[in-house]
């Protein structure tokens, strides 16, 4: 009887508590979530493509839009004319072409090095009848060193010149005739005239560049 008993007192000891706690909202019922109310979705974490798989590059390309863009502005390609007619006109079998990448027309058996140079371009670039490059041509537009613009043409200047290929500056601000002047001082051309004319001399390559 007395077990009995201690078993009532302790009973009644615990409910008392329980529903002191109860009331006063230490304990709460669990809150049930409306039923017109769901569950967030799942965020799923995106995975950026491997775009070194031809499949997943195809893939890029048809979900998305592409628009043409100009190879050069205005400007430059007026200077691209300029050095274009005086190149033609220098009757040694030489070529221009713009936006030529360095990775195409240089090698290096440092692979460093070669990254550091590979995706950069040249504006303009003069290659003889063989194919070969043999001046660079940088067109400077206002506000052209921003940023580390300058920094660039150090690491292009420095890699033609390892290489052998001349290198030019032409601005905004040159006229047609001193953008002729440049080049063809560059090109070692000093017998051709400023506005054109034919040179008699010929070979596989262009003069020596400094």
């Amino acid at each position: 009887m007395q077990g009995t008993a201690l078993v009532i007192v302790i009973a009644l000891v615990v409910g008392a508590f329980l529903l002191g706690a109860y009331a006063s909202g230490s304990l709460s019922r669990p809150r049930r979530r409306p039923p017109w109310t769901s569950r967030p979705p799942l965020q799923r974490r995106h995975t950026p493509p491997d775009l070194t798989d031809v499949g997943q590059q195809f893939h890029a390309v048809m979900a998305a839009s592409f628009q043409k863009q100009r190879l050069l502005s205005l400007r430059e390609y007026r200077a691209f004319k300029t050095i274009e007619e005086l190149v033609i006109s220098g009757g040694r079998g030489c070529r221009v072409f713009a936006q030529a990448n360095l990775g195409e027309i240089l090698r290096s058996p440092d692979p460093n090095a070669y990254r550091s140079i590979n995706s950069k371009r040249v504006d303009i670039l003069v290659v003889d009848r063989g194919g070969w490059p043999v001046l660079a041509v940088e067109y400077q537009g206002n506000g052209h060193y921003q940023g580390v613009a300058a920094a660039r043409d150090a690491i292009k200047k420095e890699a033609l010149r390892k290489a052998g290929v001349g290198y030019v500056e032409v601005s905004a601000t040159d006229t047609d005739a001193q953008v002729r002047t440049r080049v063809r001082d560059a090109l070692g051309w000093h017998d051709t005239p400023a506005t054109g004319g034919q040179d008699s001399r010929s070979g596989p390559h262009a003069p020596a560049m400094h």
